[in-house]
Protein backbone atom coordinates (compact mmCIF):
# COMPACT_ATOMS: atom_id res chain seq x y z
CA UNK A 1 0.00 0.00 0.00
CA UNK A 2 2.60 2.69 0.91
CA UNK A 3 5.12 1.45 -1.99
CA UNK A 4 2.37 1.76 -4.55
CA UNK A 5 1.62 5.18 -2.61
CA UNK A 6 4.93 6.33 -3.21
CA UNK A 7 4.93 5.48 -6.91
CA UNK A 8 2.24 7.26 -7.86
CA UNK A 9 2.79 10.28 -5.76
CA UNK A 10 6.90 10.19 -6.58
CA UNK A 11 5.84 11.38 -10.24
CA UNK A 12 5.05 14.72 -9.23
CA UNK A 13 7.81 17.42 -9.11
CA UNK A 14 7.16 18.85 -5.09
CA UNK A 15 10.73 20.09 -5.09
CA UNK A 16 9.08 23.50 -5.82
CA UNK A 17 7.54 26.18 -3.93
CA UNK A 18 3.65 25.53 -3.48
CA UNK A 19 1.25 27.13 -6.39
CA UNK A 20 -1.73 24.50 -6.49
CA UNK A 21 -2.65 23.88 -9.68
CA UNK A 22 1.03 24.28 -11.05
CA UNK A 23 2.35 20.56 -10.19
CA UNK A 24 4.85 19.13 -13.10
CA UNK A 25 4.74 15.71 -13.51
CA UNK A 26 8.48 14.09 -14.93
CA UNK A 27 9.62 10.92 -15.58
CA UNK A 28 10.58 8.30 -12.85
CA UNK A 29 14.22 8.93 -13.60
CA UNK A 30 13.49 12.53 -12.33
CA UNK A 31 12.68 11.77 -9.03
CA UNK A 32 14.13 13.79 -6.31
CA UNK A 33 15.29 10.59 -4.72
CA UNK A 34 17.70 9.74 -6.86
CA UNK A 35 19.54 12.55 -6.01
CA UNK A 36 19.98 11.47 -2.20
CA UNK A 37 23.13 9.58 -1.23
CA UNK A 38 22.46 5.74 -1.90
CA UNK A 39 22.60 4.82 2.19
CA UNK A 40 19.38 7.35 2.58
CA UNK A 41 17.63 5.91 -0.78
CA UNK A 42 17.79 2.18 0.98
CA UNK A 43 16.97 3.58 4.20
CA UNK A 44 13.48 5.21 2.93
CA UNK A 45 12.72 2.52 0.64
CA UNK A 46 13.85 -0.20 3.34
CA UNK A 47 11.52 1.38 5.58
CA UNK A 48 8.88 1.85 2.82
CA UNK A 49 9.06 -2.04 2.15
CA UNK A 50 8.64 -2.73 5.62
CA UNK A 51 5.29 -0.89 6.13
CA UNK A 52 3.91 -2.43 3.06
CA UNK A 53 4.60 -5.82 4.17
CA UNK A 54 3.25 -5.66 7.63
CA UNK A 55 0.14 -3.86 5.71
CA UNK A 56 -0.23 -7.05 4.07
CA UNK A 57 0.27 -9.22 6.87
CA UNK A 58 -2.48 -7.29 8.82
CA UNK A 59 -4.51 -7.39 6.15
CA UNK A 60 -4.62 -11.25 5.86
CA UNK A 61 -4.33 -12.00 9.90
CA UNK A 62 -6.66 -9.46 11.42
CA UNK A 63 -10.63 -9.49 9.92
CA UNK A 64 -11.93 -5.77 9.81
CA UNK A 65 -15.36 -5.18 11.32
CA UNK A 66 -17.65 -3.12 9.38
CA UNK A 67 -18.66 -1.48 12.31
CA UNK A 68 -15.51 -0.05 12.51
CA UNK A 69 -16.51 2.10 9.05
CA UNK A 70 -18.43 4.50 10.66
CA UNK A 71 -15.44 5.90 13.26
CA UNK A 72 -13.00 5.58 10.13
CA UNK A 73 -15.48 8.01 7.88
CA UNK A 74 -15.18 10.40 11.07
CA UNK A 75 -11.70 10.41 11.08
CA UNK A 76 -11.47 10.97 7.83
CA UNK A 77 -14.02 14.42 7.54
CA UNK A 78 -12.53 15.46 10.72
CA UNK A 79 -8.98 15.59 8.97
CA UNK A 80 -10.67 17.17 6.09
CA UNK A 81 -12.52 19.64 7.76
CA UNK A 82 -10.03 20.51 10.72
CA UNK A 83 -7.22 20.77 7.72
CA UNK A 84 -9.38 23.35 5.96
CA UNK A 85 -10.24 25.55 8.98
CA UNK A 86 -6.01 25.67 10.28
CA UNK A 87 -5.14 25.40 6.59
CA UNK A 88 -3.91 29.70 6.25
CA UNK A 89 -2.07 29.11 9.71
CA UNK A 90 -0.42 26.03 8.65
CA UNK A 91 1.08 27.52 5.64
CA UNK A 92 2.37 30.83 7.36
CA UNK A 93 3.98 27.69 10.16
CA UNK A 94 5.64 25.68 6.89
CA UNK A 95 6.59 29.49 5.01
CA UNK A 96 8.49 30.34 8.61
CA UNK A 97 9.53 27.08 9.44
CA UNK A 98 12.30 26.53 6.81
CA UNK A 99 12.27 22.50 8.00
CA UNK A 100 10.10 19.51 8.85
CA UNK A 101 7.92 20.60 11.95
CA UNK A 102 5.40 18.98 14.07
CA UNK A 103 1.97 18.57 12.03
CA UNK A 104 -0.92 18.26 14.64
CA UNK A 105 -3.15 16.10 12.76
CA UNK A 106 -1.38 13.66 14.66
CA UNK A 107 -4.74 13.77 17.03
CA UNK A 108 -6.68 12.33 14.35
CA UNK A 109 -3.87 10.03 13.41
CA UNK A 110 -3.58 8.72 17.03
CA UNK A 111 -6.56 8.52 17.72
CA UNK A 112 -7.07 5.83 14.50
CA UNK A 113 -4.07 3.98 15.79
CA UNK A 114 -6.16 3.54 19.44
CA UNK A 115 -9.56 2.86 17.77
CA UNK A 116 -9.46 1.19 14.54
CA UNK A 117 -7.93 -1.96 12.32
CA UNK A 118 -4.81 -1.02 11.52
CA UNK A 119 -4.91 -0.95 8.08
CA UNK A 120 -7.53 1.41 8.52
CA UNK A 121 -5.67 3.48 10.58
CA UNK A 122 -2.81 3.37 8.11
CA UNK A 123 -5.33 4.58 5.96
CA UNK A 124 -6.11 7.57 7.88
CA UNK A 125 -2.50 8.21 8.07
CA UNK A 126 -2.21 8.00 4.39
CA UNK A 127 -5.32 10.19 3.63
CA UNK A 128 -4.03 13.07 6.41
CA UNK A 129 -0.85 13.38 4.68
CA UNK A 130 -1.96 13.44 0.80
CA UNK A 131 -4.47 15.76 1.79
CA UNK A 132 -2.31 18.18 3.50
CA UNK A 133 0.30 17.93 0.47
CA UNK A 134 -2.90 18.78 -1.98
CA UNK A 135 -4.16 21.89 0.45
CA UNK A 136 -1.15 23.19 2.58
CA UNK A 137 1.73 22.62 0.33
CA UNK A 138 3.79 20.74 -1.74
CA UNK A 139 6.59 18.99 0.10
CA UNK A 140 8.97 17.27 -1.69
CA UNK A 141 6.99 14.14 -1.61
CA UNK A 142 9.61 11.40 -1.01
CA UNK A 143 9.79 13.29 2.28
CA UNK A 144 6.39 13.05 3.28
CA UNK A 145 5.75 9.74 1.82
CA UNK A 146 8.85 8.68 4.30
CA UNK A 147 6.66 10.74 7.09
CA UNK A 148 3.68 8.74 6.41
CA UNK A 149 5.31 5.53 6.15
CA UNK A 150 7.00 6.24 9.52
CA UNK A 151 3.96 7.17 11.22
CA UNK A 152 2.40 4.04 10.03
CA UNK A 153 5.45 1.85 11.41
CA UNK A 154 4.49 3.81 15.14
CA UNK A 155 1.32 3.26 14.52
CA UNK A 156 1.48 -0.92 13.45
CA UNK A 157 3.90 -1.02 16.95
CA UNK A 158 1.33 1.07 18.76
CA UNK A 159 -1.24 -1.05 18.12
CA UNK A 160 0.03 -4.40 18.50
CA UNK A 161 0.89 -2.85 22.74
CA UNK A 162 -2.52 -2.19 23.03
CA UNK A 163 -3.61 -5.22 21.84
CA UNK A 164 -1.90 -7.95 23.05
CA UNK A 165 -0.93 -6.11 26.59
CA UNK A 166 -5.23 -5.03 26.73
CA UNK A 167 -6.02 -8.33 24.94
CA UNK A 168 -9.34 -5.89 23.78
CA UNK A 169 -10.04 -2.91 21.91
CA UNK A 170 -9.91 0.46 22.87
CA UNK A 171 -13.70 0.64 23.25
CA UNK A 172 -13.91 -2.20 25.10
CA UNK A 173 -11.07 -0.98 27.88
CA UNK A 174 -11.83 -1.18 31.05
CA UNK A 175 -11.56 2.83 32.29
CA UNK A 176 -9.10 2.01 34.90
CA UNK A 177 -5.45 2.88 35.99
CA UNK A 178 -3.83 0.19 34.62
CA UNK A 179 -5.69 0.80 30.99
CA UNK A 180 -4.55 4.14 31.32
CA UNK A 181 -0.86 2.90 31.81
CA UNK A 182 -1.69 1.12 28.60
CA UNK A 183 -2.83 3.75 26.39
CA UNK A 184 -0.12 5.92 27.53
CA UNK A 185 2.49 3.63 26.84
CA UNK A 186 1.76 3.48 23.01
CA UNK A 187 1.16 6.85 22.30
CA UNK A 188 4.87 6.70 24.15
CA UNK A 189 6.00 4.18 21.90
CA UNK A 190 3.95 5.84 18.81
CA UNK A 191 6.22 9.11 19.86
CA UNK A 192 9.51 7.33 20.20
CA UNK A 193 9.37 5.24 17.01
CA UNK A 194 8.82 8.17 15.31
CA UNK A 195 11.53 10.42 16.69
CA UNK A 196 13.94 7.14 16.35
CA UNK A 197 13.48 7.12 12.56
CA UNK A 198 13.84 10.99 12.01
CA UNK A 199 17.66 10.43 14.15
CA UNK A 200 18.33 7.47 11.79
CA UNK A 201 17.43 9.74 8.59
CA UNK A 202 19.48 12.65 10.13
CA UNK A 203 22.22 10.43 10.93
CA UNK A 204 23.64 10.43 7.26
CA UNK A 205 24.22 14.20 7.17
CA UNK A 206 24.63 15.49 10.73
CA UNK A 207 27.55 14.40 12.86
CA UNK A 208 25.44 14.22 16.02
CA UNK A 209 21.98 12.85 15.16
CA UNK A 210 20.31 12.27 18.72
CA UNK A 211 21.35 15.40 19.85
CA UNK A 212 19.99 17.50 16.38
CA UNK A 213 17.30 15.81 16.73
CA UNK A 214 16.50 15.22 20.25
CA UNK A 215 17.36 18.05 21.65
CA UNK A 216 16.85 20.61 18.66
CA UNK A 217 13.44 21.85 20.15
CA UNK A 218 12.10 20.35 22.91
CA UNK A 219 8.64 22.44 22.62
CA UNK A 220 8.53 20.68 19.60
CA UNK A 221 8.55 17.02 21.08
CA UNK A 222 5.98 18.77 24.19
CA UNK A 223 4.06 19.70 21.63
CA UNK A 224 3.46 16.56 19.35
CA UNK A 225 2.60 14.34 23.05
CA UNK A 226 0.35 16.91 23.45
CA UNK A 227 -1.35 16.13 20.07
CA UNK A 228 -0.55 12.34 20.79
CA UNK A 229 -2.81 13.17 24.42
CA UNK A 230 -5.31 14.97 22.78
CA UNK A 231 -5.39 11.65 19.74
CA UNK A 232 -6.34 9.35 23.02
CA UNK A 233 -9.04 12.12 24.16
CA UNK A 234 -10.66 11.91 20.46
CA UNK A 235 -10.65 8.05 20.63
CA UNK A 236 -12.23 8.16 24.06
CA UNK A 237 -14.87 10.92 22.16
CA UNK A 238 -15.45 8.11 19.59
CA UNK A 239 -15.63 5.44 22.09
CA UNK A 240 -18.10 7.24 24.50
CA UNK A 241 -19.06 10.68 23.61
CA UNK A 242 -18.89 11.42 19.81
CA UNK A 243 -19.87 14.91 20.42
CA UNK A 244 -16.92 16.16 22.58
CA UNK A 245 -14.91 15.72 19.07
CA UNK A 246 -15.97 19.46 18.79
CA UNK A 247 -14.29 20.57 21.93
CA UNK A 248 -11.26 18.66 20.73
CA UNK A 249 -11.49 20.30 17.65
CA UNK A 250 -11.65 24.05 19.09
CA UNK A 251 -9.06 23.02 21.58
CA UNK A 252 -6.51 21.89 18.73
CA UNK A 253 -7.05 25.02 16.63
CA UNK A 254 -6.66 27.57 19.74
CA UNK A 255 -3.33 25.49 19.77
CA UNK A 256 -2.45 25.56 16.63
CA UNK A 257 -2.68 29.40 16.78
CA UNK A 258 -0.76 29.56 19.63
CA UNK A 259 1.99 27.10 17.95
CA UNK A 260 2.43 29.84 15.31
CA UNK A 261 2.18 32.87 17.76
CA UNK A 262 5.69 31.26 19.29
CA UNK A 263 7.29 29.99 15.86
CA UNK A 264 6.60 33.07 14.61
CA UNK A 265 8.83 34.82 17.79
CA UNK A 266 11.28 32.47 17.87
CA UNK A 267 11.68 33.15 14.08
CA UNK A 268 12.67 36.86 14.74
CA UNK A 269 15.40 35.45 17.13
CA UNK A 270 17.15 32.33 15.11
CA UNK A 271 18.96 32.70 11.81
CA UNK A 272 17.02 31.28 8.84
CA UNK A 273 20.21 29.47 7.41
CA UNK A 274 21.91 27.68 10.32
CA UNK A 275 19.34 27.48 12.85
CA UNK A 276 21.22 29.27 15.30
CA UNK A 277 20.73 32.50 17.47
CA UNK A 278 21.19 35.66 14.94
CA UNK A 279 22.79 38.70 15.83
CA UNK A 280 20.14 40.64 17.83
CA UNK A 281 19.17 37.16 19.61
CA UNK A 282 22.78 35.96 21.04
CA UNK A 283 24.11 39.52 21.93
CA UNK A 284 20.92 39.78 24.20
CA UNK A 285 21.37 36.33 25.80
CA UNK A 286 25.29 36.84 25.98
CA UNK A 287 24.64 40.12 28.22
CA UNK A 288 22.32 38.56 30.17
CA UNK A 289 24.52 35.61 30.73
CA UNK A 290 27.75 37.90 31.30
CA UNK A 291 25.38 39.86 34.15
CA UNK A 292 25.05 36.47 35.83
CA UNK A 293 28.71 35.65 35.97
CA UNK A 294 29.45 39.61 37.43
CA UNK A 295 27.29 38.15 40.20
CA UNK A 296 28.76 34.62 40.64
CA UNK A 297 32.37 35.94 39.63
CA UNK A 298 32.70 33.14 37.18
CA UNK A 299 34.65 33.21 33.77
CA UNK A 300 33.02 32.62 30.33
CA UNK A 301 35.17 31.90 27.42
CA UNK A 302 34.25 33.09 24.01
CA UNK A 303 34.97 31.72 20.85
CA UNK A 304 34.63 33.82 17.12
CA UNK A 305 35.07 31.31 14.78
CA UNK A 306 35.18 32.16 10.66
CA UNK A 307 35.30 29.99 7.86
CA UNK A 308 38.77 29.95 5.93
CA UNK A 309 38.44 31.31 2.30
CA UNK A 310 34.57 30.76 2.38
CA UNK A 311 34.54 33.52 -0.75
CA UNK A 312 36.42 31.79 -2.53
CA UNK A 313 34.43 28.04 -2.02
CA UNK A 314 31.10 30.16 -2.52
CA UNK A 315 32.95 31.38 -5.93
CA UNK A 316 33.66 28.00 -7.11
CA UNK A 317 30.63 25.48 -6.20
CA UNK A 318 27.86 27.88 -5.57
CA UNK A 319 25.68 29.68 -2.65
CA UNK A 320 23.91 26.15 -2.33
CA UNK A 321 26.85 24.64 -1.43
CA UNK A 322 27.98 27.50 0.40
CA UNK A 323 24.92 26.80 2.68
CA UNK A 324 25.49 23.20 3.21
CA UNK A 325 28.54 24.16 4.54
CA UNK A 326 26.78 26.92 6.99
CA UNK A 327 24.48 23.97 8.21
CA UNK A 328 27.61 21.95 8.60
CA UNK A 329 29.43 24.02 11.24
CA UNK A 330 26.71 25.13 12.66
CA UNK A 331 25.96 21.38 13.25
CA UNK A 332 29.26 20.71 14.35
CA UNK A 333 29.10 23.81 16.87
CA UNK A 334 25.82 22.24 18.52
CA UNK A 335 26.80 19.09 18.90
CA UNK A 336 30.44 20.03 20.47
CA UNK A 337 29.29 22.45 23.64
CA UNK A 338 27.10 22.01 26.10
CA UNK A 339 23.39 22.51 25.94
CA UNK A 340 23.91 25.81 27.91
CA UNK A 341 25.73 27.21 25.95
CA UNK A 342 25.53 30.53 23.79
CA UNK A 343 25.93 29.73 19.88
CA UNK A 344 25.19 31.99 17.50
CA UNK A 345 25.57 33.44 13.44
CA UNK A 346 26.98 36.94 13.58
CA UNK A 347 26.56 36.85 9.63
CA UNK A 348 28.66 35.65 6.53
CA UNK A 349 31.09 32.94 7.52
CA UNK A 350 31.19 33.98 11.32
CA UNK A 351 30.59 32.21 13.83
CA UNK A 352 30.11 33.19 17.99
CA UNK A 353 30.12 30.97 21.04
CA UNK A 354 29.71 31.35 24.78
CA UNK A 355 30.82 28.99 27.17
CA UNK A 356 29.38 30.09 30.75
CA UNK A 357 31.50 29.05 33.94
CA UNK A 358 34.57 27.89 31.41
CA UNK A 359 38.52 28.77 32.36
CA UNK A 360 40.98 30.22 29.47
CA UNK A 361 42.33 26.51 29.69
CA UNK A 362 39.28 24.95 28.99
CA UNK A 363 38.05 27.74 26.60
CA UNK A 364 41.27 26.62 24.35
CA UNK A 365 40.42 23.17 24.51
CA UNK A 366 36.83 23.74 23.54
CA UNK A 367 38.29 26.09 20.66
CA UNK A 368 41.14 23.26 19.36
CA UNK A 369 38.16 20.53 19.55
CA UNK A 370 35.92 22.43 17.60
CA UNK A 371 38.67 22.98 14.93
CA UNK A 372 39.73 19.38 14.41
CA UNK A 373 35.81 18.35 14.20
CA UNK A 374 35.38 21.09 11.37
CA UNK A 375 38.58 19.99 9.55
CA UNK A 376 37.11 16.68 9.32
CA UNK A 377 34.17 17.07 7.70
CA UNK A 378 33.00 15.43 4.82
CA UNK A 379 29.99 17.64 3.78
CA UNK A 380 27.53 15.93 0.96
CA UNK A 381 27.07 19.38 -1.74
CA UNK A 382 24.73 19.76 -4.59
CA UNK A 383 26.82 19.58 -7.77
CA UNK A 384 25.18 19.69 -11.22
CA UNK A 385 22.29 18.08 -10.07
CA UNK A 386 24.53 14.94 -8.05
CA UNK A 387 25.79 14.91 -4.84
CA UNK A 388 29.51 15.69 -4.19
CA UNK A 389 31.59 15.43 -0.89
CA UNK A 390 33.82 18.05 0.14
CA UNK A 391 36.31 17.88 2.87
CA UNK A 392 38.52 20.98 2.51
CA UNK A 393 36.96 23.17 5.05
CA UNK A 394 38.79 24.75 8.13
CA UNK A 395 37.98 27.44 10.29
CA UNK A 396 40.22 30.38 12.11
CA UNK A 397 39.09 30.87 15.83
CA UNK A 398 39.95 33.74 17.93
CA UNK A 399 39.16 33.32 21.97
CA UNK A 400 38.99 35.82 24.93
CA UNK A 401 37.42 35.01 28.16
CA UNK A 402 35.33 37.28 30.27
CA UNK A 403 36.72 39.37 32.67
CA UNK A 404 40.43 38.59 31.65
CA UNK A 405 40.04 40.12 28.66
CA UNK A 406 37.37 42.83 28.80
CA UNK A 407 34.75 44.05 31.23
CA UNK A 408 31.40 43.85 29.04
CA UNK A 409 30.34 41.71 25.84
CA UNK A 410 31.68 44.34 23.43
CA UNK A 411 35.31 44.79 24.46
CA UNK A 412 35.62 40.69 25.12
CA UNK A 413 34.16 40.27 21.39
CA UNK A 414 36.26 42.80 20.11
CA UNK A 415 39.54 40.94 21.89
CA UNK A 416 38.90 37.09 20.51
CA UNK A 417 38.19 39.10 16.69
CA UNK A 418 41.30 40.90 16.88
CA UNK A 419 42.54 36.85 18.16
CA UNK A 420 40.69 35.86 15.13
CA UNK A 421 42.35 37.77 12.50
CA UNK A 422 45.85 37.13 14.21
CA UNK A 423 44.93 33.19 13.60
CA UNK A 424 44.40 34.35 10.13
CA UNK A 425 47.32 36.19 9.97
CA UNK A 426 49.43 33.41 11.28
CA UNK A 427 48.09 30.70 8.25
CA UNK A 428 44.31 29.73 8.85
CA UNK A 429 43.48 26.80 10.19
CA UNK A 430 44.55 27.40 14.22
CA UNK A 431 43.08 28.90 17.46
CA UNK A 432 44.78 32.16 18.68
CA UNK A 433 43.58 33.30 22.59
CA UNK A 434 43.97 36.81 22.93
CA UNK A 435 46.34 38.74 24.76
CA UNK A 436 45.31 39.87 28.43
CA UNK A 437 45.21 43.14 28.98
CA UNK A 438 47.85 45.26 30.82
CA UNK A 439 45.88 45.50 34.06
CA UNK A 440 45.12 42.07 34.24
CA UNK A 441 48.62 40.51 33.19
CA UNK A 442 50.90 39.58 36.09
CA UNK A 443 54.24 42.28 37.09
Amino acid sequence: MTSGGVSVSSSIDAATPFVRGRARFVSPYEWALWKTPRPIVTYILGVEVLVALLTAVFVALVPIDRSALVPFAVLLVCIVLYTEASRSIEQIREHNAGSPHVDLNSVWMFAAVLYLHPVLAAAVITSSYTYRWLRVRHHIVYRQAFSAAGAMLAGYAAWAVLHFGAGSTFADLPRTTLAFALVAGAGMLFLVINLGLITVAVSFTTPNPVRAVVLSSPSNHALEAATIALGAMVAWALADWPAALVLVVFVTLVLHSNVLIHQLREKARIDAKTGLLNAAAWTSAVDDELERATRLQQPSGLLVIDLDHFKAINDEYGHLAGDEMLRAVANTLTSEVRTYDIVGRFGGEEFVVLLPATSATETLHVAERIRRRIAELVIPIPDNGSISMFNRLTVSIGIAVFPQNGHGRGDVLHAADMAMYAAKAAGRNRVHQAVEPAEHQPL
